[in-house]
């Protein structure tokens, strides 16, 4: 679904950060290689999940894990700059969420992910609540 070009609008995007292009993001034809826009998109994921209070380990152990990634490299991109991420919810599961982000440079997407977490207790999938996913819903994808 990361081809679907509506995630290659920055207006469906409900939060945002930003990231700093390296010089060392770059390949040898001096383009920011694939490595550095996956670093990007988990700066994305990151920090829309610190900002919904997903990343701390509770005090019952429940914790969140990355369980998959999908990328699709839409245009090439240089140093020096900033990078622009957008990130939204596309669904909200029993025990998973995943997100999609978009990453922008001079209003261009330069990329576009979907990215799946669970959150775990030990090593068994652990639910939602009711608390979090009302939360998480404020952040769905416009059209999504």
């Amino acid at each position: 679904m990361s081809r679907d070009k509506r995630l290659q609008d920055r207006s469906i995007y409900p939060h945002w950060c930003n990231d700093t292009v390296r010089f060392s993001d770059q390949d040898a034809a001096g383009h920011v290689n694939n490595v550095a826009i996956c670093a990007y998109l988990e700066t994305a994921r990151l920090t829309f999940s610190r900002d919904m209070g997903m990343m701390a380990r509770g005090e019952d152990g429940v914790r969140g894990i990355s369980a998959g990634m999908t990328v699709s490299f839409l245009a090439e991109s240089h140093w020096p700059g900033q990078v622009e991420l957008g990130t939204g919810i596309l669904k909200i599961g029993a025990s998973s969420v995943t997100v999609a982000s978009g990453a922008f440079r001079d209003d261009l997407c330069i990329a576009a992910a979907e990215m799946t977490m669970v959150r775990l207790k030990g090593k068994t999938p652990h639910p939602i609540g009711d608390e979090l996913r009302e939360r998480l819903e404020k952040y769905r994808l416009k059209g999504f």
